[in-house]
């Protein structure tokens, strides 16, 4: 299964008509429609709106790992929302990110790329850490 058939999986599951997806999802029927049948990928605003309206786990959506919709573990499902004081919150606790303005900067240039863009970005910046990861672990391993 790939990101659009899981799209489709989570209307049918909820019961809903591509009319009150769309709607809750905050877009058109034709494009709920367009999105089911793969013929234009899912933006980000609309992956973003699944796991905020629906509690869609995104990592199912995108690799079919896990549950459909989050549980109550961390370790796996992340909401993230920015409470009154500027703080963030993930899955409703407390967090504190070091952000500086670069950072900012560069998310705010991320959200304006394309979501191909976006994906191939984010799958380049995964495998760097990993790399890093890998040879950090090797390091410790020969000393």
């Amino acid at each position: 299964m790939n990101i659009n058939s899981n799209f489709l999986s989570i209307r049918k599951c909820l019961g809903l008509t591509q009319d009150k997806f769309a709607e809750k999802l905050e877009t058109s029927q034709n494009q709920i429609s367009k999105y089911e049948k793969g013929q234009v990928d899912l933006p980000l605003s609309i992956i973003y709106n699944l796991n905020k309206v629906f509690k869609v786990n995104i990592n199912w959506l995108v690799s079919n790992k896990g549950n459909m919709f989050i549980e109550d573990d961390i370790s796996e499902n992340y909401v993230v929302s920015q409470n009154g004081n500027g703080n963030l919150a993930l899955n409703g606790k407390q967090i504190h990110i070091n952000i500086n303005k670069d950072d900012v900067e560069i998310l705010e240039y991320f959200k304006k790329l394309a979501p191909k863009k976006q994906e191939y970005y984010s799958h380049l910046i995964k495998a760097d850490v990993l790399k890093e990861e890998i040879k950090k672990d090797n390091e410790t391993e020969y000393r």
